[in-house]
């Protein structure tokens, strides 16, 4: 599924086979997901057969995956396109030949898998210029706020971008910014500016793992501390919109 091949044929057996209801839906997720939605027809066959398998009350938890957008249904034949898919190849998030004894990539810590969001930070560290295509694919809207001393209140710093696009990429990136003053000490002894990383909602152990990977590599220019809301997974994450 992550290099955008359809399994719905595996997805049926594992439905006859009752596997179990949580570990099946995250899969339903990840081929929706990867794939830029399920097709019509498809969707409704899965639908209609994990509901008569696991009970009635999954189709209040199936609404509530299409509503946070986990799930989606594909209703045009043109609607071919798939944001992951495109942020797989230019974002490098899977990677075939991972080596293990001397590991030199987030990749590592799944085994051939870069967890997007930590590729994210370790992009954003080179800029995005030229790269505005690849963050159009993320979902939801963007906002790029430069902060300043003594900070200010998001409501004032969201005013000052345009009339059409107030939360937008309207702050420009300094050129030639000195990091921060602050500094902690790695296990190897060099000193690096801190970088906090923000979870809103959650983060995974995967991306725990990819980051401390990230923070030690000694190429990486800051120590990464990493600040949320919960540790989450995707069985709890689904179990929670029950």
């Amino acid at each position: 599924m992550l290099e955008s091949e359809a399994c719905y044929d595996t997805l049926d057996d594992l439905i006859a086979l009752q596997y179990p209801p949580f570990r099946l839906l995250k899969l339903f997720c990840l081929q929706s997901l990867t794939s830029g939605g399920i097709k019509a027809s498809r969707f409704d066959t899965l639908k209609r057969d994990i509901i008569q398998t696991y009970g009635f009350e999954f189709l209040f938890v199936l609404q509530n995956l299409e509503k946070v957008g986990l799930l989606k249904r594909k209703d045009s034949i043109f609607d071919s396109t798939s944001p992951f898919a495109s942020l797989r190849k230019s974002m490098n998030l899977i990677l075939n030949d991972v080596d293990t004894s001397e590991p030199n990539d987030m990749a590592y810590v799944s085994s051939g898998y870069a967890p997007l969001t930590v590729r994210l930070i370790q992009v954003s560290m080179i800029g995005f210029s030229g790269k505005e295509e690849m963050l159009r694919e993320l979902p939801g809207r963007g906002i790029d706020i430069l902060q300043s001393f003594p900070p200010e209140d998001f409501i004032t710093v969201a005013k000052k971008g345009s009339p059409d696009q107030p939360l937008g990429a309207w702050a420009k990136r300094m050129s030639n910014k000195q990091p921060a003053n602050t500094t902690v000490t790695t296990s190897i002894g060099t000193s690096k500016p801190l970088l906090l990383v923000f979870y809103i909602g959650g983060v995974t152990y995967m991306e725990i793992a990819a980051l401390r990977f990230l923070s030690n590599s000694p190429t990486f220019p800051y120590s990464i501390m990493i600040l949320t809301t919960k540790i989450i997974d995707g069985s709890s994450l689904l179990q929670s919109l029950q």
